[in-house]
């Protein structure tokens, strides 16, 4: 049975989550345009009840690709949570969940943009270049 490999929802008061899903057997899913928007009440930096769906697989190279981004970035050795350093209501947040080599390892990140962790940016950058469609 396939286990999830990497996984991050993005949640942002008034837009659709969004995100990826990742198996360590290449199956790739992303959030449903039928998510709800999170409601009033609901905590931007707590994982949500999704609905995903499949989106491509990956051949063992680029998982073997991402394990290595995800080994070189620094991950496992981040903060459960990476805060901003001003005050802001309501931040969105991004809520990243990783299992490789028997660690698990969550970290939110709040107000989730570029510059705010270099290991998060690494690891963005490197699944983004393969992610990246061919022409």
């Amino acid at each position: 049975m396939s286990e999830i490999l990497l996984q991050y929802q993005v949640n942002e008061r008034g837009q659709k989550p969004s995100g990826l899903r990742l198996y360590d057997d290449g199956r790739m899913q992303r959030p449903s345009p039928e998510n709800s928007l999170p409601g009033a009440t609901d905590r931007l930096d707590q994982p949500r009840s999704l609905i995903w769906v499949e989106d491509r697989t990956l051949n063992p190279a680029q998982i073997n690709s991402v394990k290595e981004s995800i080994r070189a970035c620094g991950f496992f050795g981040l903060p459960a949570k990476l805060l901003i350093n001003y005050c802001k209501e309501d931040p969105p947040a991004a809520i990243w969940s990783i299992t490789l080599d028997d660690f698990s390892h969550q970290v939110v990140v709040y107000d989730p943009r570029p510059k705010r962790s270099k290991e998060i940016d690494l690891l963005l950058e490197a699944l983004e270049a393969l992610l990246k469609p061919t022409v």
